[in-house]
């Protein structure tokens, strides 16, 4: 097992039809612990696949360094890194069983060219039989250990997707690069699939670094996630860190199901030690948060409110004083089982609040809204940059 460790790592293009210079990634810093599974997320084009291919060297970096363990691997070959590579259409062989796709680069590896000329006939033979024994032990751990015989096409996606891992795993490499590797399975499969890497990283305790454009397989799966845009790095964190401390608006978009509300030209008013906001309704804070807010007395600042942190008053458990209390109105109402999510409207702000599916809220009627004022986000109208 090993660390990675991108310092100033950067990446240029050169687009071949406008023949400009297209900023990757830039300047990426970064230490993955030995052991560790990160995610890095975010749209499409904002880098994540680019930083992944420069560790694995199938993309070559245009500045920094590249560390898999103490040793700078910029100008190794990939197949010297010791890394093992699950690509999103898994890349299987269609001609060879499940066993062979398993064995190739093993064999690769571990059988020089012409092994029957420099090798004796039972070294030959102790290593195919450890080259079988790692292909039938990890076969069972993915449970496919009945489909080795079989060729790619007559398995499902969610098979082949396991066969993709197995031939990653049987490798024993220090680090485990997995890119998007759950976007070709259908959602039901892809929840259990999720579960199921986890459970296998845990056993296996390798370095992992994960791909992927969705929030929902980041915030499951990393122990940590690094947030990418434009091919900067927004924020790493663990997610319930990056959830509840987003550094900036982008961050606390795209994080969460549904995303943040973002109330823009929210006027601050500061009385004492309390900080009045108002957007067409009045919220209040006060302490820590009314302090931070004080460079901000007479000005405006984007308040950002999570859906789940709207609570409909009949379900609040807390004491409600009237003034804390905003009503709204049901714009359209959508019921998920257990949860109802509601489109409302104040003044000239749309807001989507996610509440219990008993709240006895009806379409085209007003509602009363209870936000909890320990959960709002304040952010700087310019910067973007979060102020609490």
């Amino acid at each position: 097992m090993a660390s990675v460790t991108l310092r100033n790592l950067n990446k240029v293009f050169t687009d071949q039809q406008t023949k400009k210079e297209v900023h990757a990634v830039k300047d990426l810093n970064l230490e993955i612990r030995d052991g560790e599974f990160l995610v890095l997320v975010g749209p499409s084009g904002c880098g994540k696949t680019t930083s992944m291919r420069m560790v694995a060297g199938l993309e070559e970096s245009t500045g920094g360094e590249i560390l898999i363990g103490d040793r700078v691997v910029n100008d190794v070959a990939p197949r010297d890194r010791n890394i093992a590579m699950v690509f999103q259409n898994y890349a299987l062989y269609p001609h060879m069983s499940v066993y062979d796709n398993m064995a190739f680069g093993l064999r690769l590896r571990m059988l020089p060219p012409f092994y029957k000329q420099l090798m004796n006939w039972g070294e030959t033979q102790t290593i195919k039989a450890d080259i079988d024994k790692r292909i039938r032990e990890t076969a069972k751990t993915l449970g496919i250990d009945q489909l080795l015989d079989r060729k790619p096409k007559a398995l499902s996606g969610g098979q082949r997707q396991r066969v993709a891992l197995g031939r990653a795993i049987v490798r024993e490499p220090q680090v485990f690069l997995m890119d998007e590797p759950l976007s070709n399975l259908d959602a039901k499969l892809r929840v259990q699939t999720r579960a199921d890497l986890i459970k296998l990283h845990r056993q296996l305790k390798v370095t992992t670094i994960y791909v992927t454009h969705d929030q929902v397989e980041a915030m499951t799966m990393g122990e940590r996630i690094v947030v990418m845009k434009d091919g900067l790095m927004q924020q790493c964190d663990t997610p319930m860190e990056l959830y509840k401390h987003p550094v900036n608006m982008f961050v606390a978009g795209f994080l969460g199901t549904p995303s943040m509300n973002f109330l823009h030209d929210t006027k601050v008013s500061i009385d004492g030690d309390t900080a009045t906001l108002e957007n067409g309704f009045t919220v209040k804070v006060s302490g820590d948060r009314a302090k931070k807010l004080a460079a901000y007395n007479g000005k405006t600042v984007v308040l950002g409110i999570r859906p789940q942190d709207m609570v409909e008053k009949s379900f609040s458990s807390s004491i409600v004083h009237p003034s804390d209390t905003v009503r709204m109105q049901v714009d359209v109402i959508e019921t998920m089982g257990a949860v109802k999510t509601l489109y409302l409207t104040v003044g000239k702000s749309a807001l989507v609040a996610e509440v219990d599916a008993e709240s006895p809220a009806k379409e085209l009627a007003p509602i009363d809204v209870v936000f909890d004022l320990d959960t709002v986000h304040a952010f700087d109208p310019s910067t973007e940059q979060a102020i609490f």
